[in-house]
């Protein structure tokens, strides 16, 4: 019982926390100028295209479950391009929402 606590232990910073830390509020780029907001969206964008050869960020499949067991094991590129991708998101929703492209 206590090795198996001493693993669960470990994996707490599993890959599932850190794809959960990956996805952010849109409300946080509200005060953000539209046009402002629509040129760091579209520079993360590039950014994201150059760290993953421009086939764009995919999310890991991970079986569900063991998510919160299972380490981080994307390279620091793909770990990049993920926090970059959910800054991209919360942009998106933040112009959807103000309608900054109409």
């Amino acid at each position: 019982m206590i090795v198996l606590s001493v693993l669960l232990a470990g994996c707490a910073g599993g890959i599932q926390s850190q794809l959960d830390n990956e996805k952010i509020s849109s409300l946080r780029y509200d005060n953000v100028a539209c046009p402002a907001l629509v040129a760091q969206r579209n520079q993360a964008m590039a950014e994201i295209s150059r760290l993953t050869s421009g086939q764009g960020y995919q999310d890991p499949n991970v079986v569900t479950g063991f998510g919160p067991f299972l380490p981080d094991y994307r390279t620091a590129s793909q770990k990049q391009a993920g926090a970059l991708q959910g800054q991209v998101d919360s942009m998106s929703r933040s112009i959807a929402r103000r309608e900054c492209a109409a």
